[in-house]
């Protein structure tokens, strides 16, 4: 059943004196084509103001775009909880799977207890050291708990104690974090998108990284580079993946539907892989809320099912206001009263 009209809250990050980030227009404008009356609500590194101005706009949801605050990506869940304890509505994931993605060792505990297939890891907590299976190098170390690749990159590869002892050491100084190391996967790295409820998410069609030219002398590593640099001929792109076969496609679809009701995501999530020489799929991380824009994983996904980027932003919302009961709550408004109300 389509949406009434809404009145929505976009809420986002911007710092003083920084650009609109454009996902947020893209956002912005894909719910006032779907008749939706819409404020943007920016947020830097003032508590108060946040409540302040979701309150102000009188919404019926917030759309949270908002990924960080006061340049700390560990803060997601802070604005999450926040909204949760005002009783504000919104879309995506809540705190409790937002924490449980956030932090990797957690998620590979979690996923370990479902029996969804993870590499190999080891722990490196203050003094203490657990590995759980047996490893063996090359390993890659990550933060325990940043985002967006923050901290990994070629080097974090290691290939001997040595190596290994080194990498956590910087994590610990200069990303005041934790670190994980687990085996290096060397195979396809696969992403997969969900839509919808925790309980019954649509998924759309696999999304691949092609490397292109990537020298076979370099472990392939989707760090920010590859993830946000501009495309020129022979580097990494995005592209869908269509000779997977359909046993292997099956299991990679199974494991991403556990782990996303496993980790209490919700409304829309991106679950990345890594398909090894052996066939197997490995869960690298979680993503709750993976980042809107229309040339990102999820929209290529959509678009591919057939959707376009407006009716992706429509399932978002569908599944935040029917867990909110407002698919019939929300009254009917004039045309003039659908006009944005704020930039």
């Amino acid at each position: 059943m389509p949406l009434p009209p809404l009145k929505l809250a976009v809420l986002h990050y911007q710092p003083k004196g920084e650009e609109l980030d454009p996902v947020v227009t893209e956002v912005v404008e894909a719910c006032q084509e779907l008749g939706h009356q819409v404020t943007k609500v920016g947020v830097d590194d003032r508590v108060q103001e946040i409540l302040r101005d979701v309150q102000k706009s009188k919404c019926d949801l917030v759309f949270n775009l908002c990924e960080t605050f006061a340049e700390d990506y560990r803060m997601e869940v802070n604005i999450a909880a926040l909204m949760e304890l005002a009783q504000l509505k919104f879309t995506g994931s809540g705190t409790a799977g937002l924490l449980l993605a956030q932090d990797k060792v957690l998620t590979k505990q979690i996923l370990e207890f479902h029996e969804v297939r993870t590499a190999n890891f080891a722990t490196f907590e203050n003094d203490t050291f657990e590995t759980k299976g047996t490893l063996r190098f090359p390993l890659i170390v990550k933060p325990a708990r940043s985002d967006a690749s923050i901290g990994i990159g070629r080097h974090s590869v290691v290939q001997n104690w040595q190596e290994l002892t080194e990498r956590v050491r910087d994590i610990r100084d200069d990303l005041q974090d934790e670190a994980l190391a687990e085996e290096f996967i060397e195979g396809r790295e696969v992403y997969v998108g969900l839509v919808g409820p925790s309980a019954a998410p649509e998924m759309l069609p696999i999304v691949e990284m092609d490397f292109g030219n990537w020298s076979a002398a370099q472990p392939r590593v989707s760090d920010r580079e590859v993830k946000f640099a501009p495309e020129t001929e022979g580097s990494p792109r995005l592209v869908m993946a269509r000779d997977l076969s359909d046993e292997l496609r099956a299991r990679i679809e199974r494991a991403a539907r556990l782990a996303y009701r496993a980790l209490k995501l919700r409304d829309y999530a991106r679950l990345d892989f890594r398909i090894a020489r052996t066939g197997e799929a490995y869960i690298l991380e979680a993503n709750p809320n993976p980042y809107l824009e229309k040339r990102g994983e999820l929209a290529m996904a959509a678009a591919d099912r057939g959707w376009s980027y407006t009716q992706l932003v429509e399932r978002i919302l569908e599944s935040a206001a029917k867990r909110y009961h407002l698919t019939a709550a929300a009254p009917r408004r004039s045309r003039a009263a659908q006009q944005p109300t704020g930039t």
